[in-house]
């Protein structure tokens, strides 16, 4: 069987499957629907991360005018937000 890409967020799921719901993951693959809900869970999560990232910019002011004041700042304070974001929905994801 080929195995299709789906995503970090589909990825981090079906490892949390397979290592915790042996299963569920076992007849998701028979029933050849895993992978179809795994890209569900990339599209679900992809946005949740985007929304989740673009609130905690703007509450912690990180926007175009940081970028211009100092992309230094802004590159930092971007990358701490993605790290959060990753973190708190794998969390999520593995549960």
């Amino acid at each position: 069987m080929e195995e299709k890409f789906c995503g970090v967020w589909g990825h981090l799921r079906e490892e949390y499957l397979e290592a915790n719901k042996p299963e569920l993951y076992e007849m998701m693959v028979e029933k050849n629907e895993l992978e179809e809900y795994l890209t569900g869970y990339q599209l679900a999560y992809s946005s949740r991360a985007e929304k989740m990232a673009e609130k905690m910019a703007a509450e912690r002011g990180v926007d175009d005018n940081l970028y211009k004041e100092d992309s230094l700042a802004w590159i930092l304070a971007t990358e701490k937000i993605q790290e959060e974001v990753q973190l708190a929905l794998k969390k999520e994801i593995q549960q």
